[in-house]
């Protein structure tokens, strides 16, 4: 009898219903996807700057790769809200993986569209590192600080030189600080060694999982596939050639402008910039490590080791993101805050 009365219910239901919803309902005009792609084209060619928000990946086709501040200017341009959902996955060893959903929302919470991304300590550049060495009594030439970003062969050089000068003999060298705080050239080995504390990179690969998942989720939910591609920068021993195109010989020599220098372009950092990502860091609670780990992720140097070790603009962007509060674990009020308007 009850199963008489739930088909009936059901036939009652079908037999009253005078119009069917199908996918051309909820379908997007093809005015309304024109004006998109016309508006993700202005954005590129008027607010992006190449090899900042997004690059031509060698060896990886024409299509430029989508970077972390251009998939933010895209989502503002959208008014577009992320939301977080964090799978972590304990992998022993003290290795650590992290799967991140992103949702995106518009201001008047309708969700858009979504994207995945993952990260792990197993990787190869957080699970090795390089043999230590031994410091030696040769000051690291100012030479290297100036090239180390543009030109790092040209870099490598200056240190090598500088040993063998000394009468150190070898090929390949690095930096530490000795125990007065100065910056020595040092011996280092060919060797990769599996890091000791995976745990010094669990918040490295959770910010790296959480850009991941935040780049393909910009891409999937304003249709910008056509125009870039997933980001790949981050990702060279998977894709050898996926690094970002080195400038050219010309722009690695020419001196920056006076506007650029004001700005901080090819400046080393000063102490009071320093003094101020302290205060800021402190005053929002995030732990130095935590600070350093971000910086490595945000401008892709495994070897800043210590704040002396930025440029004097990415100075300016971490003391932005630290007063912006993108780094750390942002309260829910916090989040809502930057909530952008509209999409």
């Amino acid at each position: 009898m009850e199963g008489n009365t739930a088909q009936a219910l059901v036939a009652s239901n079908y037999q009253g219903c005078h119009e069917v919803a199908t996918i051309d309902d909820f379908a997007t005009s093809a005015a309304v996807l024109l004006q998109r792609k016309k508006t993700l084209q202005t954005v590129m060619e008027q607010v992006m700057i190449k090899d900042e928000h997004f690059g031509v990946i060698p060896g990886c086709g024409k299509k430029p790769s989508l970077l972390k501040p251009g998939a933010e200017a895209i989502a503002s341009t959208f008014r577009l809200c992320p939301r977080y959902i964090i799978t972590k996955s304990e992998l022993g060893g003290g290795h650590r993986e992290y799967e991140i959903l992103c949702e995106l929302y518009n201001p008047a919470g309708g969700f858009v569209g979504s994207g995945v991304g993952s990260a792990t300590t197993m990787e190869t550049k957080y699970r090795f590192r390089v043999g230590g060495g031994e410091i030696t009594e040769v000051p690291v030439p100012k030479a290297y600080w100036d090239r180390r970003k543009n030109d790092p062969k040209g870099a490598a050089k200056v240190l090598r030189d500088a040993a063998h000068a000394a009468g150190i003999e070898g090929e390949s060298f690095g930096t530490q600080k000795d125990d007065s705080g100065q910056w020595m050239v040092s011996t280092k080995t060919a060797e990769k060694v599996e890091h000791d504390n995976p745990a010094d990179y669990y918040n490295t690969v959770l910010k790296m999982a959480k850009k991941r998942a935040f780049v393909d989720a910009v891409l999937t939910a304003t249709g910008a596939s056509d125009i870039f591609t997933q980001d790949i920068e981050d990702m060279p021993e998977v894709i050898p050639q996926a690094k970002p195109s080195p400038k050219s010989q010309t722009q690695a020599q020419a001196q920056p402008t006076p506007q650029e220098q004001q700005n901080g372009a090819q400046r080393e950092i000063s102490q009071q910039q320093i003094k101020a990502i302290m205060d800021a860091a402190e005053r929002e609670g995030i732990a130095m490590s935590d600070l350093l780990s971000d910086a490595r992720a945000r401008f892709q140097a495994d070897d800043i080791d210590d704040l002396s070790k930025l440029w004097a603009h990415e100075g300016m962007q971490l003391l932005q993101a630290i007063n912006s509060r993108q780094i750390g674990t942002p309260t829910a009020t916090s989040q809502m805050d930057q909530m952008p308007q509209g999409f």
